[in-house]
């Protein structure tokens, strides 16, 4: 979706980034900028700072940085197009009429929306029997089934195709939507869906962005689902979740939509899964906006255990309190509560392990505890799991379980956790101090794809952006001392370039639609949150720009002489070579 810059500019200068933030963070005023404790990865000590006056913020801890139109798009997990909408829509600003990408945006969500009506009304076609069928032995019932939308993709190759054609569509419409394929030879294109239940995926403003479909049959991949679109990322969206925001504060994590589906049926309203892929730290972001706390429900065969110990990983990072559904005599959700019934489920769930007990458990079933070799190996790793933990209570209460398991004193243990809670400080101490002794390492970008290859010129680099952006008034002065082409970093050109072409306001990257990706931006802020002094600032750059200066010339040097060293390599080879 294309803006105006005009429009973008007047968005941000309406939006009070401090007002935006705080509606999910808890800001205190300190110095120039507000503290808090970050809402993108799980922390106990406020590292979150938000600068009012530059209208930016920046994680200490996790790096992640921008303006406000970047902290909507990962606090709410939003495209930047959706971001600004949904600014626009707290300012009370009309969006003007948008074209180009906006309209191809425009066509696939109405594309999905009347390709889920046509799935939906396939299931009561005699195309549909099967799927009618498999239904009714999913004990589903019509309410269920429209609630959710499904629908059955007919076994034809071009059946969708031809009834969005008929919408007038394009081949190419469907295409991009991915609910067609290109063909390989002749130009054509067949349906993506064939011969499916099919399960039309909702974003959080209620409109159909994707579609998953289960084969009822012996085909696979068992599910399928749409590709990422420009109005789908599979990494950041998960099934159900505009239902399950609303379910009080309990989600039940599932991996299959048939899960999810069966226990909102059944009452179960915070049911949601992820899509076709394992959780993602971006999901797990998502649910921390709504969620209490997640329940695990995961298939109890090998791999979706493997897959829960994964979760756990990654929802730990969130700082959501976690648990661990282990069914019994059923391998998943949906089946359980067809064999046993809502309440009996309930009572599994309430049952649940917390993520700690569940890893004991699992780690007691990898060894053999009737033999000393056994119990001292599941004690050894035990205690690692222990150290770990950050509540003295939580390993209190685990250590007796640990104990208990392998049959040992408590005591004995707890000496043993004690020891790994040495060497994890000891390692911290230690990564700790290898920073603050690594300038270069720290100066890095925290995404590798914009690392630097001359920490020494970056350095100076980033001085002189950091000068152009906070103090505008410098811009001309730098414009006259150096080219994008003095830059090492790449990205820091870019930035030169554009505070040179935007003097009056150069902090309009961060409403500057695909002017730079969210990490370049991440990074300007962590540049930017620096602070300069505004009397030294034309001292501080003419100083910078000296180092870009001098390191550029020394690299035009180097490259000169590597130049000429080549051609005379080359010279005496042809000179061998005619002899």
């Amino acid at each position: 979706m294309a803006f105006p810059d005009s429009f973008l500019e007047e968005l941000t200068a309406r939006t009070d980034i401090v007002d935006v933030v705080s509606r999910q963070v808890e800001l205190k005023k300190r110095g120039d900028g507000y503290w808090g404790l970050c809402p993108f990865h799980g922390e106990k000590t406020p590292s979150f700072h938000v600068l009012p006056d530059r209208q930016i913020f920046h994680c200490f801890g996790c790096a992640a940085g921008g303006g406000v139109i970047q902290f909507v798009q990962r606090s709410e997990n939003l495209t930047f197009a959706d971001a600004v909408l949904a600014l626009a829509d707290r300012a009370g600003l009309a969006v003007p009429e948008e074209g180009g990408r906006g309209e191809e945006r425009d066509t696939i969500y109405r594309l999905n929306r009347l390709a889920a009506h046509w799935f939906h009304s396939q299931l009561s076609s005699p195309a549909g029997a099967q799927a009618r069928e498999y239904i009714q032995g999913r004990l589903l019932a019509p309410r269920t089934v429209v609630r959710f939308g499904l629908g059955w993709a007919p076994d034809s190759w071009h059946g969708l195709l031809e009834a969005m054609r008929a919408q007038g569509f394009t081949q190419s419409d469907v295409c991009a939507a991915g609910l067609a394929v290109p063909g390989r030879r002749d130009g054509g294109a067949y349906d993506r869906f064939r011969g499916r239940l099919i399960f039309p995926i909702i974003d959080m403003r209620k409109r159909v962005i994707a579609f998953g479909g289960r084969t009822l049959g012996e085909a696979t991949p068992k599910y399928l689902n749409s590709p990422d679109t420009p109005v789908f990322s599979k990494s950041r969206h998960l099934f159900a979740m505009p239902f399950a925001k609303n379910a009080g504060g309990q989600f039940i994590l599932t991996e299959g939509y048939m899960d999810v589906v069966s226990l909102h049926q059944a009452g179960f309203a915070g049911a949601v899964a992820s899509l076709g892929t394992a959780l993602t730290a971006s999901q797990a972001l998502l649910m921390t906006k709504y969620a209490k706390e997640v329940v695990i429900a995961y298939d109890m065969d090998a791999a979706g255990q493997n897959a829960a110990h994964r979760a756990i990983g990654i929802l730990e990072q969130s700082g959501i309190p976690v648990r661990v559904l282990r069914l019994a005599g059923a391998k998943d959700p949906d089946e359980y509560i067809r064999r046993h019934g809502r309440e009996a489920f309930a009572a599994q769930l309430s049952g649940s392990p917390p993520r700690a007990e569940f890893l004991l458990s699992a780690l007691a079933e990898r060894f053999d505890l009737t033999n000393d070799e056994g119990r001292l190996q599941f004690c050894r790793e035990a205690a690692e799991l222990l150290a770990r933990l950050d509540s003295e209570a939580e390993r209190a209460i685990y250590l007796k379980q640990a104990a208990a398991l392998c049959d040992i004193p408590a005591e004995a243990l707890k000496a043993d956790v004690a020891r790994a809670r040495q060497r994890l400080g000891r390692q911290k101490s230690r990564d700790a101090s290898r920073r603050a002794t690594a300038p270069a390492q720290a100066l890095q970008p925290i995404d590798r794809a914009l690392r630097y290859e001359d920490t020494r010129s970056a350095s100076a680099e980033e001085g002189v952006i950091r000068v152009m952006f906070l103090d505008p008034s410098q811009i001309g002065e730098a414009f006259g001392l150096l080219a994008p082409e003095d830059f090492s970093s790449s990205l820091l050109g870019r930035l030169f370039a554009w505070a040179a072409a935007h003097p009056d306001d150069p902090g309009k990257a961060f409403s500057a639609q695909e002017a730079f990706a969210p990490e370049e931006l991440s990074h300007l802020a962590r540049i930017m949150q620096k602070p300069i002094s505004y009397a030294e600032s034309a001292r501080a750059l003419r100083d910078c720009a000296a180092a870009v200066q001098e390191m550029s010339r020394q690299r035009r040097f180097g490259q000169a002489s590597d130049d000429a060293l080549m051609s005379l390599r080359k010279r005496k080879r042809n000179d061998n070579e005619q002899r």
